[in-house]
């Protein structure tokens, strides 16, 4: 049996401050202080505060605004610096023993080598805001731009041959990364009234993602494509995705790409790192969210329609005989010399003919034409209400009483077949019944 003991120790001091004056100006401040056994053992890390100050100004309520159709505006402005904590590693070697069956005996393994600085991850974020009401109320919103610095944040860097470590890595506070970005809510009463009424709200946000530093480079090519974040690269996103630049079908039908000097490689598969280029970002630039619900008298009818865009997805219904699941694009396949002008679909080679090449199925898979655009709206709710009358609940001897009917995933609209199939765009809606009874 195995004995694990886990003692995280920590001595922690907040402090937080808060003034308004004159119900306009308001400054908010905060601080936090650690000293914890997750942290390497020197003043010089373990004395690092993390903090954040913030200011507010309800403008509406100055002598000077004048604006009729505006209720409310505050406009707001915070920055700090927050950490986290991943409790996964030790400044202190760590290592795991068992017995050894060959020679009898224990033996040592070691899981992680000493971090002597191992230390917070740092994010420095600064953001301005406005929130606002407008017509009577019937408006509402806010829009905020941010931009967040992670320093010191926990990433893979090579190891060092000469201690044991070779092709292997380990990690350390080895990365830096910079989000910006902006969000916008909304929310609005179109119609207000005694039998009608209709509210439509909304939220979007963009953010734009980019490594600035990392100390450490994919030792094979192969890594590149399989564990992009475990090997990210400087001054593009960190979820990003790679492969080859597509060059085209040869005059035989088979796939073509590019490495990073512009050679064409047909019969073998790139081997520099170089070789694998960037090809997008698998997580959304922008999403967001359009919520609506309008009633008439007794009944609702309420949606929510989700949208997300500006990234990509490596296509896995790849017409190509050999990978799996095998698109109807298969049809459109070469066939004969002149073919290559029209398709990007190779031609049909069996594992029996002289023109055989193991390497066309991973040139063709991990080609740039089969990252695609990912942009999608999904209409994610669909559902009608009836609320029971009062008169026919009493009856019943029901406070109140309503009826549900709905639908989950109603419909996926997608660039691409093949996006929406990866999507699970293709797959039927969940139907809803719900009958909710309070006495």
């Amino acid at each position: 049996s195995n004995i694990y003991e886990l003692v995280n120790r920590f001595v922690s001091f907040y402090g937080n401050a808060a003034y308004t004056y004159d119900g306009k100006y308001m400054v908010t401040g905060s601080i936090r202080w650690d000293r914890t056994n997750l942290f390497a053992t020197g003043s010089k890390y373990q004395k690092k505060p993390i903090w954040s100050v913030g200011a507010g100004w309800n403008l509406d309520k100055e002598s000077f605004f004048k604006v009729s159709f505006i209720n409310m505006m505050k406009l707001r402005f915070s920055c700090g610096i927050g950490g986290n904590i991943a409790k996964n590693f030790a400044p202190y070697m760590t290592a795991y023993y068992n017995n050894n069956t060959h020679v009898g005996g224990i033996q040592g393994t070691i899981s992680n080598r000493p971090n002597p600085d191992l230390r917070w991850e740092k994010t420095t974020t600064a953001n301005i805001g406005v929130d606002f009401s407008m017509f009577r109320n019937r408006l509402n919103g806010s829009i905020e731009y941010y931009n967040k610095s992670g320093v010191d944040l926990l990433a893979n860097t090579n190891g060092v041959p000469t201690e044991g470590f070779g092709f292997s890595t380990y990690t350390m506070n080895n990365g830096k990364m910079r989000n910006r970005g902006f969000e916008l809510t909304l929310s609005g009463d179109v119609i207000m009234g005694k039998d009608w009424n209709w509210n439509v709200g909304g939220v979007l946000g963009y953010n734009k993602n980019k490594v600035t530093y990392v100390n450490v480079k994919a030792p094979a090519i192969f890594l590149q494509f399989d564990y992009p974040a475990a090997y990210p690269r400087v001054g593009v996103p960190y979820n990003a995705i790679y492969g080859y630049l597509w060059a085209g079908l040869d005059s035989k039908g088979q796939p073509q790409v590019y490495d990073s000097e512009g050679n064409i490689h047909v019969s073998s598969s790139p081997q520099k790192v170089e070789d694998a280029v960037y090809l997008g970002t698998s997580v959304p630039v922008y999403s967001g969210a359009i919520n609506t619900n309008l009633r008439y008298k007794n009944w609702e009818l309420a949606a929510q329609l989700l949208f997300e865009g500006g990234h990509k997805m490596r296509n896995t219904n790849i017409a190509y005989p050999g990978l799996g699941v095998t698109s109807k694009d298969v049809s459109k396949r070469w066939r004969q010399p002149g073919d290559e002008a029209y398709t990007d679909v190779p031609r049909y080679v069996p594992s029996e003919s002289k023109d055989y090449n193991s390497y066309s199925s991973d040139l063709y898979s991990k080609a740039s034409i089969h990252v695609l655009d990912a942009d999608n709206w999904r209409l994610k709710n669909l559902s009608v209400t009836y609320h029971v009358p009062a008169s026919v609940c009493q009856k019943f001897y029901v406070k109140n009483a309503r009826i549900m009917l709905g639908m989950e995933n109603v419909f996926t609209l997608a660039k691409s077949r093949d996006v929406k199939w990866m999507l699970g765009g293709y797959s039927k809606p969940n139907y809803l019944c719900n009958v909710n009874l309070n006495f």
